[in-house]
């Protein structure tokens, strides 16, 4: 097991991070966008549901194919650009697109197709965006103990906005008509842009010409060839992928359908009890390990999908083995350490990236993992229909945290040479 000892005394790190001037616009912008982005996640899906029924589900279907197609294609165009730029005109293109629906709301009306090819665009371009907003945070704080921290800063800013541009939403949406949330979206990408643009000196830098790939095959592969050439890279994205599909599976999928079923009581009540334990499980492990000094990070990293795995089968267990009026709290209480492994995990790999590649290299991982997310979540959902029907939902939510546990370990014990 890692050890960790905790940092110098004084104030918490976001304290620190946040008197600096170009952290804290950033970090404004981007709490801007992602409430936005929740305000669209509403607005969007509430539309969808209102004009087509059932037939809104092919709106995030399309969306995952498409942040699948834009993270393993978007290398062709964008490698060898300044990343800067990429963000800003990313943040334009998505403030461009919303603003086109509700143009469109007002002038030619809503179709369906005209939402899903909307949001086609926004989640291809945010898996162009996000990557290189990953890439580039090294540049922001080099000190690899402050970088684990504004990771975690960004982390835990982005789970309190969705919490935020829900409320927002909904004040919105009682006071002017749905199609105003797209509104707001489109205004909080603006904001991510000037946000971008204010502090973009310190995103500045060259990546030597020689290191870019010349050929649009070798751009493609860029990522991969990166993580191959990256001792343990590739272990860190092959257990993610287990980790994004057994949460589609067993999380995304089969605790809903528990509830429904009526395997547990209390239904959405007791869905929402686990979501939120989830969430304060990992916000608390977020605010606490920023401040450790972590010694061995390679396990504290494969610990966190160890917790997270042991977290999703207790869940499933819960709901299986626990008297019945026990049920929903034993279920919140293994959703919290779901949420423990899960921000143990997150907080430690993405420093692993960026203090090993550069720029250009790292962006291409992290757009691979946009990849691996998407097909991973796409492969979880196609698997559902036949798994459900051979098994009830509590065996399979425990399967899947017990292979994501094993592969936690297993994972722990490839540690890269030092």
């Amino acid at each position: 097991m890692s050890r960790a000892a905790k940092g110098s005394g004084g104030a918490h790190p976001y304290v620190g991070l946040l008197k600096d001037r170009g952290v804290r616009t950033l970090w404004a912008g981007q709490a801007l966008s992602d409430a936005g982005g929740e305000m669209y996640r509403l607005g969007a899906i509430w539309l969808a549901v209102g004009m087509a029924g059932a037939d809104a589900a092919w709106l995030p279907i399309a969306q995952s194919g498409a942040m699948l197609a834009f993270a393993l294609g978007a290398g062709a165009v964008v490698d060898g650009l300044s990343s800067r730029k990429v963000m800003i005109w990313a943040d334009l293109i998505r403030a461009a697109v919303s603003a086109a629906v509700v143009a469109a709301a007002f002038t030619v009306g809503l179709s369906l197709p005209l939402l899903i090819a909307a949001g086609v665009l926004l989640a291809g371009v945010q898996a162009v965006f996000d990557p290189a907003l990953q890439a580039v945070i090294p540049r922001l704080m080099p000190d690899p103990h402050r970088l684990r921290a504004l990771n975690g800063l960004f982390d835990v800013t982005g789970r309190l906005a969705v919490i935020a541009g829900s409320a927002l939403g909904a004040a919105i949406a009682a006071l002017a008509a749905p199609i105003h949330l797209l509104t707001a979206n489109s205004a909080s990408f603006l904001a991510s842009a000037g946000s971008i643009a204010l502090a973009g000196h310190r995103f500045d830098g060259d990546t030597p010409a020689q290191a870019r790939p010349a050929t649009v095959l070798q751009r493609l592969s860029r990522g991969w060839r990166a993580a191959r050439a990256t001792p343990g890279a590739r272990t860190i994205l092959a257990t993610a992928a287990v980790s994004y599909a057994t949460r589609s599976l067993g999380i995304a999928l089969g605790l809903p359908l528990l509830l429904v079923q009526g395997g547990v009581a209390g239904g959405l009540g007791t869905l929402a009890l686990v979501m939120a334990a989830t969430a304060v499980g990992d916000g608390l492990t977020n605010l606490i390990t920023v401040t450790w000094r972590v010694r061995d990070g390679w396990r504290f990293l494969f610990a966190g999908y160890v917790l997270r795995g042991m977290g999703l089968a207790g869940i499933g267990a819960g709901a299986l083995f626990a008297p019945p009026g026990f049920a929903p709290l034993a279920m919140a209480a293994a959703g919290f350490v779901l949420g423990v492994g899960g921000s143990m995990a997150f907080l430690q790999m993405m420093p692993f990236f960026q203090t090993r590649m550069d720029v250009a290299d790292a962006t291409a991982v992290f757009r691979l993992r946009y990849a691996i997310l998407a097909a991973a979540t796409m492969a979880g959902a196609l698997l559902a229909p036949a798994v459900f029907r051979l098994w009830t939902p509590a065996p399979v939510i425990i399967t899947c945290g017990a292979v994501l546990a094993l592969a936690g370990l297993c994972g722990a014990r490839r540690s890269p040479a030092a």
